[in-house]
């Protein structure tokens, strides 16, 4: 009879493990969670401007990343200034469609590029507090935060370049 019982508890217990793994439950197991974020979305060809003074924060916080490898190798045409001169004959040239830049810098930056067809500008923040990143979301929309890994950087410029297109095409409209 226990052995009944045994083999009895034994097939429910199979049988109830293999239902575990099917449909929803699933997300259930910790070791597979789902990521709650956006959704990714089509990347577009885009021109980017990285402005890093030799002495910001955003050198020293995206130092670990290379920024101009990690953009070259998802199709983007980074170009990267360290310098106040560098910075203005590059605006002059044109045909950005994002700067890259410390929060610290973002400000000067909106004064100079406040035409219609102005490149966005993307500022990257370095340990900030919660009313700094908040602020700074509600100026500029996307906000780098560092430390960061590259899939989540190439993400957020990824978005940054799709809302600079839809506020261009918005505008012409």
């Amino acid at each position: 009879m226990k052995l009944k019982l045994l083999l009895v508890a034994l097939l429910f217990g199979a049988g109830a493990a293999t239902d575990l793994f099917a449909c929803g439950n699933k997300f259930l197991i910790p070791s597979r969670g789902t990521r709650f974020g956006k959704v990714p979305i089509a990347r577009q060809a885009a021109n980017i401007l990285v402005y890093t003074p030799p002495n910001s924060a955003l050198s020293q916080a995206l130092g670990e990343l290379s920024v101009a490898t990690v953009l070259t190798r998802v199709g983007y045409k980074p170009t990267t200034v360290t310098g106040p001169d560098e910075l203005d004959a590059a605006l002059r040239k044109g045909g950005w469609d994002l700067v890259l830049a410390d929060l610290a810098t973002t400000t000067a930056l909106r004064e100079r590029l406040k035409d219609r067809d102005a490149p966005a500008i993307l500022p990257v923040v370095h340990e900030p507090s919660r009313s700094q990143l908040a602020a700074a979301k509600e100026t500029y929309g996307e906000v780098i935060r560092t430390p960061v890994k590259s899939q989540r950087f190439v993400e957020t410029v990824d978005y940054a370049v799709a809302e600079r297109a839809q506020r261009l095409a918005t505008a012409s409209h």
